[in-house]
């Protein structure tokens, strides 16, 4: 079964709870292939931590305004949405009509409104949305909830 490729939007620090635990322990299973982000610095410090800390490999980088476009090139199955929590709806639409699922932190959106246009994009395209919450700020913590039969203590 080919990996599922990921690119993720938003690259605050919200951004390592979700790009270290996919290149530390799910690479069998993922791949990470593309930031977007408003800000070439923010970008540019998880490339270096990919290609150094991480022992992946940098990935390409997109502004905001080339959403759609990093979609495309990188044929991207999931969008991670780890932006500014009052652009979570207009991403997740847009990632949803380009036929992506979608992992988004937690809130999902910001009002009533953007989440009915969330909803109507699901139903229109029948894709996925996932609201993730963190639940451990650290690797370790994040091993034990996706793999809790390694911890027999828990």
């Amino acid at each position: 079964m080919a990996k599922k490729r990921y690119v993720l939007v938003g690259t605050g620090v919200r951004a390592r709870n979700f790009i270290i635990p996919l290149v530390e322990n799910f690479r069998e299973d993922g791949e990470l292939v593309g930031l977007c982000d408003l800000s070439p610095t923010r970008m540019a410090y998880y490339n270096r931590q990919l290609a150094g800390e991480l022992k992946f490999h940098e990935v390409p980088t997109y502004d905001a305004k080339q959403f759609e476009q990093m979609l495309t090139e990188q044929r991207a199955d999931c969008v991670i949405v780890t932006s500014k929590d009052a652009t979570h709806h207009d991403f997740i639409i847009r990632a949803l009509r380009k036929g992506c699922d979608v992992i988004t932190e937690k809130p999902m959106t910001v009002d009533a409104e953007k989440t009915r246009q969330i909803l109507d994009a699901v139903k229109e395209t029948g894709r996925k949305v996932q609201v993730a919450f963190p639940l451990a700020r650290d690797d370790g913590g994040f091993r034990r909830i996706a793999r809790p039969q390694e911890h027999a203590s828990l």
